[in-house]
C-alpha cells in the first residue's frame, strides 16, 4: 500500500470566502456561504420567481424611493458576525449603499447590517436554511424585518425585533391571513397574494 504525503509548502491556505468566489459553477447556479459552509443552489423556478417579483412590486408601493431605500434581488449579504454570505431573493437598504457610497467592499456584497428588509421564498432545496440557519444569521446582523414566503407549506412569516441570535416577534400566517410590514414601510401584505396558486 503506497500512501502520497503532501510536503508542506509556504503557500496560504485558501480562505473560504476566496474559495466560493473562485468556483466555475454551471449557468444557473449560485454559491452563498451559511454557517461556514459552501453552498450551492440551483435557479429557482418561475414560481419562484413570480412570487419574488409579487413581494418587489408591492414594497415599491410603499415609497422607497422618497425615503432613500431601494429594493434589489439576487444581491450577496455578508452577516460580519460570521463571515456567512446569503444571497437572498430580494434585499431593500439604502439607495446610497447599493450605489457603493460609504462602501469599500466588494462591487457584489453590502453589509447586511445596514438592511432594512429581507425576503426569502422557500424552495424544496432551502426550507432548513431559510427557516433556521438564515434566521438566525439575519438576527445576529440585526436585521429589522425578515419575512419568509413557503409555498409548499401555504405560509407567509415576518421575524421582527432581532435580539442576538433570534427575534423576539413572529407572525405565522396561512393563505387567508396577511402581515402588515412597519415602517418605513407601513404596508400589509396579504399571504394568498404573495402565494399565488400554478395549475
Amino acid at each position: 500500500m503506497t500512501c502520497a504525503v503532501q510536503e508542506r509548502t509556504d503557500e496560504p491556505i485558501m480562505d473560504l470566502h476566496t474559495l466560493a468566489e473562485s468556483l466555475e459553477l454551471p449557468d444557473g447556479y449560485r454559491v452563498e456561504i451559511i454557517n461556514g459552509s459552501i453552498t450551492v443552489s440551483p435557479t429557482p423556478s418561475a414560481r419562484h420567481a413570480d412570487i419574488v417579483t409579487e413581494v418587489h412590486e408591492s414594497v415599491l408601493e410603499s415609497g422607497l424611493k422618497a425615503k432613500g431605500l431601494r429594493a434589489v434581488q439576487v444581491l450577496t449579504l455578508e452577516i460580519a458576525k460570521t463571515g456567512d454570505r446569503y444571497v437572498p431573493d430580494l434585499v431593500v437598504l439604502p439607495t446610497a449603499l447599493v450605489r457603493g457610497q460609504g462602501w469599500d467592499g466588494p462591487s457584489w456584497i453590502r453589509p447586511a447590517e445596514e438592511v432594512e428588509l429581507v425576503v426569502e421564498v422557500v424552495s424544496p432545496s432551502s426550507a432548513h436554511h431559510d427557516w433556521t440557519n438564515k434566521t438566525k444569521g439575519y438576527a445576529q446582523a440585526g436585521v429589522p424585518l425578515y419575512l419568509v414566503i413557503d409555498p409548499k407549506q401555504d405560509e407567509v412569516a415576518l421575524f421582527r425585533q432581532p435580539e442576538g441570535d433570534e427575534y423576539r416577534e413572529v407572525t405565522r400566517v396561512l393563505r387567508g391571513g396577511s402581515v402588515r410590514l412597519p415602517q418605513p414601510f407601513d404596508l400589509k401584505l396579504e399571504a394568498a397574494d404573495l402565494l399565488l396558486s400554478f395549475s
